[in-house]
Parts: structure tokens; C-alpha cells; sequence
């Protein structure tokens, strides 16, 4: 009698039928595959702000994409439109989410595409939040005279940034929020032609352990006067004009970028500037018009070549956030019947262009909304009388229509600021009343010295279906509880 020896391929075999046997049994027994689940929330509890426009959720498997998007919630809603690739889901906003508050994401129940209708799913929550809403601005009364201010409206408080030896005179807020640049003299001093630039944290950001008031000092005044300055919205570039003490003929913007010594652009002098949203160019006022001047060198263009020449424009207000189009003021010096008016364009990066609003004052600001479909304008007009005098005004231009809605029509003033919220939703703008003297006054740019000034908060939307239609509507403004000039918000 033959006795066969089992060979180990052999009991290989038979322990995996036997592995695959418990297996079948316990799917059997305790209800089939793993259920499917969230993976991966890319907003899982961060803090977002005007710049953050979508959200992905990844699925450990690939999901019956009307089973997740009939199931998911935001709370408070946030209106928007799925797009899906794999077992990604994307969720991008309509709108910014409003700043201040907190916000949960759910989705109790959902199908995946291969397991049937028995199949399970691992009920998903999880929260995330806006940036405080807080702005900044500059004192004009007591203890706070010149100094720059900071006010949380999520949590009513005040705090001072800037010390009393220093006057703020203009300042720009970095986008995140956790810096802002501003331009200060010694408490004492009256011009601008001292101003040194600084930074100050805020307290505010993504870095909760970054305390408020902490200053360093960017450029001094000791071999150049500070001008006119702009900051790129990465936040990695600062744009000066300075013109040399020792000899006055040597003016013009220079670039200043961290970790690097101060450069002079190498391009003609101009006048008022703002740096493009790629942060890479300058939009100059040179002679009647705009240049467009790069700002770094890059394989095909070197730092200070003119890119683009806009012969008809002598003032840019502002660029779309994705550079499409930008707001532009044309002086009307080649048309007779428009001599002494300003006419605000719409001018998209393709050399398309329309006529927005023609003032007989000034175009003082226009600033974009963050879905580009809107700009808020800030314009005067001039009265008629013995005496020179305009009445400012704040406006909304709907883009695709040209209508345009008044929202806010001011008292004659020497002087105005408008700053729209980066969530889209409100407006702030500042009264003042001159001082027959600029003794113990804050002075602006322009040499005027207020006695005081109130801020004033203006909401843009009455209704959520305002808001989805981009109807802004007038509503009553209201005063805040404190004086002071040039309200800006912080990103």
C-alpha cells in the first residue's frame, strides 16, 4: 500500500480555503463589507477666510454622488456647487463664508456606487470657522489720537497696536490678517516726509499664540523719505516711494521683499500705484496714463520692464481678485464735453472696456466684491455755490446690467475712506469735521486736520435673496461707538 505525503503547497492551499471559509462566515454573520466613511475634510476644524472658496471630501470609496449631495448640511448654510472627481467631492461657495462664525458640516447617511442597498455608511460630522470680524483704524480723540486701533466686532473689543510716541499715518492689513504695515512719524512731528515703516502683529489669524502690539521696523527715514507705499496681496512685497534726502531728483518706487535689502525699480517716476493681484506687477501712473511694470525678474521679462502701456487712464482703484478686469479712471482730457469730469471704466485684461459713472467731482475709491460681479464706488460731485465744495457719495455698480444703486449719500466733507468687508457684506466709511487748526489734530495726507470723526458701519443686503441676487439695497447705517478716520477691515 502506497502512502501519499501531503506536500506544502498542499497544506498552503488548505489553510487559505479555510481562512477564506471564516471569512465568508463572519460577512455572513456580521452584515457584509466595512461601511464607507469620510476619509479626509480639508477644512476639519481650521479657520477660513474670504480667500478659502471650496472644500474636499475624500470617501474611502466611490460614492453614489446623489446620495452624498441630497444628504449633506452646512449649518449655517452656505450656498454652493458640488463637482466630484473619484472619490473626491469638492464644494465650492457661492460667496465667501460671512466672517465671525462657526459652522458644521454633516452627512448622517450616504450610498456608496457598488454595495447595494444594504450597504453602510459612517455618519460624518465635523466644524470649521471664519476669521473674526475686525477692522482697523486710526484714532483721532484722547489717548487714542494718532494711533492705530484695532476693533473686534465678533467680540466688542478695542485694543491699541501702535504705541503713543508714534502717529500712524496710513497702514495697510497683511491678507492673513495677523500683520498689518503701516507708516508712522514721531509724536511731534508734522510730515510725511519723516514717516519710517513698521509692522505690528494683531492678535488676530491663524497663529492663536500671536499676541497683539509687537512692532519692527521695516525701512527708516534717515537717507530717504517714505512715501506712498502698497503691499502685494501674497504679502511678500512692499512697493515705496522714496526719494533720496541728499538729492531730491532721485525719486521713484522702490521694492522691498523680506530677507532682502531695499532696490530701487529701475523705471521711470510716477505717481499712485497699487500692486496687481499676482503680486508679481505694478500698475504706475506715468504721464497721463498707466504702465503695467514687472516687479521681479522671470525668464521672460526683467524687474522694471514696462509690460503694457494704458495711454487713457490715469488711475487704477482696483483689479479683480482673479485679474480679469480692473477699475480705472479716465481724467477725459481728450473729449471737450467731458472736460473737468471723471469717468470710472471697467476695463477687462482682454482691452475690453465700458463707461461705469461720470462724476464732476472725484472718483475717490472703487473697490470690487469677492464674486468680481459688483464694485463699490466712492465718488463726489460737485455743488454748486460761491464756494468750493462736493458732496461724497457710496454706490453699487452691478457689472453685467451697468445699473447702478446708491446706498449712502453723505454731508460735504474735505475728506472720505470707504472699506468693503471681505466676506462682501458691509461697508464701512468715516465723517469728518475739520479743525479750524492743526494744533494737537491728526493730520491727513492731504494736509487737512480733523477735530474728529465718526465711523460708521453700512450693511449691503437686507435679505439672504438680496445677497443671491447681488441686489445690494440702502439701509440705515450705524455709527460706531468710538471717533476715528480711515476704517479698513482686516482680510
Amino acid at each position: 500500500m502506497t502512502t501519499h505525503h501531503r506536500q506544502p503547497l498542499d497544506r498552503l492551499a488548505q489553510a487559505m480555503i479555510a481562512l477564506l471559509a471564516l471569512v465568508i462566515g463572519g460577512m455572513v454573520l456580521f452584515g457584509g463589507p466595512a461601511a464607507s466613511k469620510v476619509r479626509d475634510f480639508t477644512w476639519q476644524n481650521r479657520q477660513i477666510g474670504a480667500e478659502d472658496t471650496a472644500f474636499l471630501l475624500t470617501f474611502s470609496r466611490p460614492m453614489d454622488h446623489t446620495s452624498v449631495e441630497q444628504n449633506l448640511t452646512i449649518e449655517p448654510p452656505l450656498p454652493g456647487r458640488f463637482s466630484w472627481a473619484g472619490r473626491r467631492m469638492a464644494y465650492t461657495l457661492n460667496f465667501p463664508a460671512p466672517y465671525g462664525n462657526e459652522f458644521t458640516v454633516s452627512l448622517p447617511e450616504a450610498s456608496d456606487r457598488f454595495s447595494g442597498p444594504e450597504a453602510k455608511f459612517m455618519p460624518f460630522e465635523a466644524s470649521f470657522k471664519s476669521r473674526k470680524r475686525a477692522f482697523a483704524y486710526i484714532g483721532v480723540e484722547g489717548e487714542d489720537q494718532g494711533r492705530l486701533m484695532l476693533y473686534n466686532l465678533s467680540t466688542q473689543s478695542q485694543t491699541a497696536l501702535t504705541p503713543k510716541n508714534l502717529t500712524v499715518m496710513d497702514y495697510k492689513p497683511y491678507t492673513q490678517g495677523d500683520r498689518i504695515l503701516f507708516a508712522a512719524i514721531e509724536r511731534g512731528q508734522n510730515t510725511q516726509q519723516d514717516q519710517a515703516l513698521y509692522t505690528v502683529t494683531t492678535g488676530l489669524g491663524d497663529d492663536t499664540n500671536n499676541s497683539s502690539g509687537q512692532i519692527e521696523t521695516l525701512l527708516d527715514s534717515s537717507e530717504y523719505q517714505n512715501l506712498k507705499f502698497d503691499l502685494s496681496p501674497d504679502g511678500s512685497t512692499i512697493v515705496v516711494q522714496r526719494v533720496s534726502r541728499n538729492n531730491p531728483g532721485n525719486f521713484g518706487p522702490w521694492v522691498v521683499t523680506q530677507d532682502q535689502p531695499p532696490r530701487r525699480l529701475e523705471t521711470e517716476p510716477g505717481g499712485d500705484f497699487i500692486i496687481a493681484p499676482d503680486s508679481q506687477s505694478l500698475l504706475l501712473q506715468q504721464g497721463e496714463g498707466t504702465a503695467i511694470i514687472a516687479l521681479n525678474n522671470a525668464p521672460d521679462e526683467q524687474s522694471g520692464e514696462t509690460l503694457d502701456f494704458l495711454p487713457q487712464y490715469g488711475l487704477v482703484m482696483d483689479v479683480a481678485s482673479n485679474g480679469s478686469a480692473a477699475a480705472m479712471v479716465s481724467f477725459n482730457q481728450d473729449d471737450p464735453d467731458k472736460r473737468f469730469t471723471q469717468t470710472l471704466f471697467w476695463v477687462s485684461n482682454q482691452g475690453d472696456e465700458k463707461p461705469l459713472i461720470n462724476v464732476t467731482g472725484s472718483i475717490l475709491d472703487a473697490q470690487f466684491d469677492p464674486t468680481n460681479e459688483l464694485l463699490f464706488c466712492l465718488t463726489s460731485q460737485l455743488l454748486e455755490g460761491e464756494t468750493y465744495q462736493v458732496q461724497p457719495s457710496i454706490a453699487a455698480i452691478n457689472l453685467s446690467t451697468g445699473d447702478v444703486e446708491t446706498l449712502q449719500t453723505l454731508s460735504p466733507q474735505p475728506s472720505v475712506h470707504m472699506s468693503l468687508a471681505p466676506d462682501g457684506l458691509a461697508l464701512l466709511f468715516d465723517e469728518t469735521t475739520p479743525s479750524a487748526t492743526a494744533d494737537n489734530s491728526v493730520v491727513l495726507d492731504d494736509g487737512i486736520a480733523i477735530a474728529t470723526s465718526k465711523i460708521w458701519l453700512l450693511p449691503l443686503y437686507q435679505t439672504s435673496d438680496d445677497r443671491l441676487n447681488k441686489r445690494p439695497q440702502p439701509v440705515e447705517p450705524q455709527a460706531l461707538p468710538f471717533a476715528g478716520i480711515n476704517p479698513v477691515w482686516i482680510p
